[in-house]
């Protein structure tokens, strides 16, 4: 079984959060592995074989995902304040992975994360958008990270509006596309690209005990078609099954 796909969906979910009264709710900051229980536990509910091909072996994986709290939230300390909904996106070139979280949600209906129960409000899915040019802008919707290709450990971020880029970045980035074309599409390589920052900004994560630096905001990137709508589906950068890289297309160029 293999992991490469390529018909692009998203899975969007509204979640609201069982209370007793109250209007406003926190989880720790490093809150992502709680989301990725969800699709873990789809997986492992679904198939055996692939639950140990995805999180039982080192595998670049075909999906990423974000959570936005919406804009009243608030970090205080290692805690996220915020008021619900949540709004909990999973986007993927495999059509039977999205299948798989979509049915899990839909038959529990509430799950917990951390001390929290979360209730399935709303929930539908859709296509991406179908990039037929070779140049368009992205936003991001969760922080992108690019590990760098010397040293594992260490993360790299381009140019932006509160930091200057470090110059081992576009190398990087082009290692972190190769190998997810090699294992995520029926390409050979990703060939010439360039990616040129609009209006980023680094910010620094934490996530599963480490301190990350990314970038969110906005890009352009050229490439070829088939490129772009890969990073369209399953994101761009590492760690994207595990909460990062997700993007959105503003528009083609």
């Amino acid at each position: 079984m293999n992991t490469k796909g390529n018909i692009g969906m998203i899975l969007n979910s509204r979640l609201s959060v069982k209370n007793e009264g109250n209007l406003s709710f926190k989880l720790p900051v490093d809150y992502r592995r709680g989301f990725i229980s969800i699709i873990k536990g789809a997986v492992e509910n679904h198939s055996t074989t692939l639950f140990s091909l995805l999180f039982e072996k080192r595998t670049v994986k075909p999906y990423t995902f974000s959570v936005s709290f919406g804009n009243k939230v608030k970090i205080e300390g290692e805690s996220i304040n915020f008021e619900p909904p949540v709004e909990f996106k999973f986007s993927t070139n495999r059509p039977d992975i999205l299948t798989m979280v979509y049915n899990y949600l839909v038959g529990k209906r509430e799950f917990p994360i951390y001390n929290l129960i979360f209730k399935v409000e709303n929930i539908n899915i859709s296509r991406p958008r179908r990039i037929e040019k070779d140049q368009v802008v992205f936003r991001t919707l969760s922080p992108v990270l690019i590990r760098s290709h010397k040293n594992e450990r260490h993360y790299l971020c381009p140019e932006c509006i509160n930091f200057n880029g470090d110059s081992d970045f576009k190398e990087a980035i082009k290692f972190n596309l190769d190998e997810m074309v090699k294992h995520l599409s029926n390409l050979n390589e990703t060939g010439s690209f360039e990616f040129k920052p609009v209006e980023l900004r680094k910010l620094v994560v934490k996530h599963m005990g480490l301190k990350i630096p990314g970038f969110v905001g906005t890009f352009s990137m050229k490439a070829s078609p088939e490129i772009l709508n890969l990073i369209n589906q399953v994101g761009l950068g590492s760690r994207r099954s595990q909460g990062f890289g997700m993007v959105e297309v503003i528009r083609e160029i």
